[in-house]
């Protein structure tokens, strides 16, 4: 246990605690989503590190659904090869419990950094596939979910904006991002027919018109995208109400074996629906499933009937209902319901690895859990595709980023690893935060991904935390 006094912040042995970022470059996009640290959100450069000490950041930090703002002093400092974030002193009393909330422990970039630093794939990875999985016993029952866990005494008229407006991320751009680019373009864009190419061989693939038809639907991906800031505009609604409607579709979406597209698919409708129209609590699980209803007739063979989803809603709502809905839905978005999601985007990264299955299951599971996260609403679907893929490949033992990686995908690894970091913070708590998707990839048919990342991330903490210990101060 710890505690913060007046002055200090302090864990239960009485010392200082040191956050290491080892070995992040120039950049530092997002340090700890527990901590909720602002700073992380500033770009820090090498040459203005020090303009940055003794500045005031806000620490927001909950203990039993109370959220409360703690202002904290932090340091910046460079030495050899560590950029160091120090939580110098604090004004409160109040009580927290660092081991839950992680303070003083290594954040994800650290365990990002210390995974590039291996010139192969490691000793992480050798430990993770020569460790047996256990069998998973969860059940995946969706009747005994319960999605009026939503709890009505809990809206409050100031909607918790503090907490719910966080700015969102996107990635950066510059002129060393744009002339790295270029030479990826000139390196690996061969012209047709690359006799070399298999897809040349493949109609299916209509390798001719490949770079014309992702630079269109990068285009409508962003001219399709929703309001990040939407829930200011929803006086019922916060961000963890999402979660929970999202956690139930998946379930809804498995149980009907659904493609993954239409999942996709359904939270960008939802998303874009509530960024034109403000939707009451008792009306957002028909939100929901109307959504879903639309993205299984444009996505699937074989859709759902009506009366099907009518049967998962509990006689919530009628059937009629969701027709209604589903007319003012669509009458809302202009009819405008193709948005391209990041599989597309995905598949042709994989091209960069030979379509390496390993890597795309996993990367699948990845971007499911960024369904999650309010800071990645509007991101565009290539980015978390890269972002996700990133990921993948370094939990996987495989951390070169080459230029096939940044033609095929069209970003940097300047711009996926800040991306990484956040995805990170996400996965270490998908088991408790997003159960449904962490259930659905523990499954043998999806080669139980969710319990390699789990086995990775224990993995890799328990090697930073033998490292040498930070002073105490």
């Amino acid at each position: 246990m710890g505690y913060h006094n007046n002055s200090t912040v302090q864990s239960n042995d009485g010392n200082f605690k040191r956050v290491p970022l080892s070995d992040v470059s120039n950049k530092v996009h997002y340090i700890s989503h527990d901590h909720n640290i602002t700073s992380g959100k500033q770009t820090l450069s090498k040459s203005k590190q020090t303009s940055y000490v003794g500045n005031e950041y806000n620490l927001g930090v909950t203990k039993e659904n109370d959220d409360e703002n703690i202002n904290a002093f932090v340091k910046w400092k460079e030495d050899d090869r560590d950029i160091d974030f120090d939580i110098l002193s604090a004004g409160s009393d109040k009580y927290i419990d660092i081991d839950k909330r992680n303070i003083g422990k290594h954040t994800h970039t650290g365990i990002l950094s210390e995974s590039l630093s291996s010139s192969s794939k490691g000793d992480l990875y050798e430990e993770l596939v020569n460790d047996p999985y256990n069998e998973l016993k969860h059940s995946n029952d969706i009747d005994s979910y319960e999605i009026d866990q939503i709890d009505q005494r809990s809206i409050t008229s100031e909607n918790d904006l503090s907490f719910q407006c966080n700015d969102p991320l996107r990635p950066i751009y510059n002129s060393e991002i744009q002339d790295l680019l270029d030479s990826a373009y000139k390196k690996c864009h061969k012209p047709f027919p690359d006799l070399q190419d298999q897809d040349t061989y493949d109609v299916v693939m209509v390798v001719e018109y490949s770079d014309d038809i992702f630079k269109y639907i990068n285009e409508l991906a962003m001219k399709l995208s929703p309001d990040p800031y939407y829930i200011r505009n929803q006086k019922e609604l916060k961000w963890s109400y999402r979660s929970i409607l999202i956690d139930w579709i998946i379930n809804v979406h498995q149980r009907f074996k659904l493609l993954p597209e239409t999942l996709f698919l359904t939270i960008n409708l939802i998303d874009r629906f509530l960024s034109k129209k403000e939707c009451k609590l008792n009306k957002f699980q028909l939100v929901g499933i109307t959504a879903l209803f639309i993205a299984a007739k444009y996505e699937e063979i074989n859709c759902p009937t009506l009366n099907d989803l009518v049967y998962m809603l509990d006689k919530a709502y009628t059937g009629d209902e969701v027709l209604e809905a589903e007319m003012y839905m669509i009458n809302t978005l202009d009819f405008e319901i193709g948005w391209p999601g990041p599989l597309s985007f995905l598949r042709r990264i994989s091209k960069a690895d030979n379509y390496c299955f390993e890597i795309r299951t996993l990367a699948k599971y990845i971007l499911e859990l960024t369904l999650m996260d309010p800071k990645l609403i509007g991101a565009n679907p290539s980015w978390l595709a890269a972002g996700a893929y990133y990921l993948s490949k370094i939990i996987l033992g495989f951390i070169t980023w080459s230029l096939e990686h940044v033609y095929y995908s069209g970003y940097t690894q300047e711009q996926v690893f800040p991306l990484a970091t956040n995805i990170l913070e996400i996965c270490k708590d998908a088991k408790s935060n997003c159960e449904a998707i962490w259930t659905k990839y523990s499954q043998k048919k999806y080669s139980r991904v969710s319990t390699t990342v789990d086995k990775w991330i224990n993995l890799a903490e328990e090697k930073l935390s033998d490292q040498e210990e930070p002073d105490a101060y």
